[in-house]
């Protein structure tokens, strides 16, 4: 009987240590959002997302009080979160822009702010109102999944996406068809070129989507989601927790 009972508990804890292994494999996540935006978000969608990928993954509602990057493997930003919260504290924004940890935004008003574009609104970044298409330029890089180059569509319905004009270090995956300078998919690897002649301390990967693209997204642009974010991932860390 005792053996039988060691044996049930035995074989419940081997799934819960396989899939906690899993998701220390995968990595953490720090996902800065922002809790009851106006006409709703869909990052309650995008964290469940990413903890389906294997992610551990910690919220935080603010820029200020988020817990040190250094201790996660990626940070994530949404476009909930606010830009005039880098406008108004300049410490916050060298802290997010200089930080040796890899990152993924789609939030084109920051992009100015994290050198991943120049500074001028509707000229380095800005925001289509229908972004239901993609032309993919850069078929060969993981972050483009195999997809072919060319047309595609990458959200069910037309819905606002953001775009920027990156620096010439970046990877340009995909552009706004008949547009190549809106890039609606680039990355930066580490020590690639950005604007203001930065050198980016750790990958950057930009995703024009919006509050709500996430929800409305094509398989096709749920699988370029998930590359950005495993890209990203894979870049090495270059700071060091502190003791």
């Amino acid at each position: 009987m005792r053996k039988a009972f060691a044996a049930a508990l035995l074989a419940l804890a081997i799934p819960a240590a396989a899939a906690s292994a899993a998701a220390a494999e995968a990595g953490k996540v720090l996902f800065l959002m922002r809790a009851d935006v106006p006409g709703g978000s869909a990052d309650p969608a995008v964290k469940a997302r990413l903890e389906a990928l294997g992610y551990t993954v910690t919220t935080s509602g603010g820029l200020d009080g988020a817990p040190d990057p250094c201790g996660f493997d990626l940070v994530v930003m949404s476009s909930t979160v606010r830009s005039n919260q880098f406008t108004a504290n300049r410490p916050a924004i060298a802290r997010w822009r200089d930080m040796g940890v890899p990152l993924v935004t789609w939030e084109n008003d920051l992009l100015d702010d994290l050198w991943m574009t120049g500074l001028r609104r509707d000229t380095d970044f800005g925001e289509l109102e229908t972004g239901h298409y993609f032309w993919l330029v850069r078929a060969p890089h993981p972050m483009a999944a195999g997809i072919p180059a060319g047309l595609g569509t990458w959200t069910e319905a037309r819905t606002p996406a953001g775009w920027g004009k990156p620096g010439l270090g970046a990877d340009v995956i995909m552009t706004w068809p008949g547009e190549p300078d809106k890039a609606t998919l680039f990355g930066y690897e580490a020590g690639a070129t950005m604007d203001h002649d930065h050198l980016a301390p750790a990958r950057r990967v930009f995703i024009g989507m919006e509050n709500n693209s996430f929800n409305r997204m094509t398989d096709t642009g749920r699988t370029l989601f998930d590359a950005a974010i495993q890209w990203a991932r894979a870049g090495a860390k270059t700071c060091k927790v502190k003791k």
